[in-house]
């Protein structure tokens, strides 16, 4: 077993050596990832320790954790407890996460936020309406009937909205639309709390969640398409009009 181990270092020492012309921590970075493509490095490896991986590719210890910086915040690699750089399980979740930390810094670009949560939660009913199971479908019944119970609970309905659509992507079955759903779903999303104080808002999301799931129950992709688009304009218009009051009152206070 030893032996086998040693080979595989030689082997990632031999990988990482190699030159090229760009930055010396993209360098590393780019020399990592293929190690990873290439099945050298697998999920759960350990990398060479710090004091290694310096001396092997002759940099210095900056630019080593610059390019570890890089590779953890791509998802690729992950310190852990007691030591060590570690290979991620390298999931759809675990490399898509940093999709996430953009979008929660990109609130200006509400139109592209919106255009893009069309594209992805528009196919995620199309192919919910094809394949979802009898269980997820009573699934989604549960969670519709649940939401008229709390027509006047905007916490409740948070709660419930979140399930609902997350739910949609789960019947899906596609683990990369569903993590940028996740994504897209979360940005934006304190304006939103805000809109959804309204009572009528909660209804009229209620009504589109149950024409949603009616025509997944009949197996209707298009009609699913068409009533998710209806949807995802509600909620776009009741955003920016909040976003216009909060301008709205922020101008008064400032004296604008």
């Amino acid at each position: 077993m030893a032996r086998k181990a040693d080979g595989k270092l030689l082997a990632i020492t031999s990988a990482l050596r190699s030159q090229d012309k760009q930055g010396v921590a993209q360098s590393v970075v780019n020399r990592i990832l293929d190690l990873v493509r290439t099945r050298l490095l697998r999920p759960g490896d350990r990398l060479p320790s710090e004091r290694q991986l310096i001396e092997i590719l002759d940099i210095s210890r900056p630019s080593l954790r610059e390019a570890l910086r890089a590779l953890s915040m791509l998802g690729v690699i992950e310190s852990r407890h007691g030591g060590g750089a570690f290979v991620t399980d390298l999931e759809a979740r675990t490399l898509l996460a940093p999709l996430d930390f953009f979008l929660s810094l990109s609130e200006t670009n509400l139109g592209d936020a919106f255009e893009s949560r069309r594209i992805v939660e528009i196919e995620i009913v199309r192919k919910a309406a094809k394949q979802a199971t009898e269980a997820d479908i009573a699934d989604l019944n549960a969670i519709v009937a649940a939401h008229e119970k709390i027509l006047e609970d905007p916490v409740g309905f948070r709660i419930l909205d979140s399930r609902f659509h997350r739910k949609l992507s789960d019947a899906a079955g596609n683990v990369v639309l569903e993590r940028i759903a996740y994504g897209l779903y979360n940005m934006g999303l304190d304006i939103r709390r805000r809109a959804t104080e309204n009572p009528v808002l909660i209804r009229q999301s209620t009504e589109d969640h149950i024409r949603i799931v009616e025509a997944i129950a009949r197996r209707d992709p298009e009609q699913a398409a068409v009533e998710m688009g209806i949807h995802l304009d509600h909620i776009e218009e009741s955003t920016r009009r909040t976003m216009a009051l909060d301008m709205s009152t922020f101008a008064r206070a400032s004296g604008g």
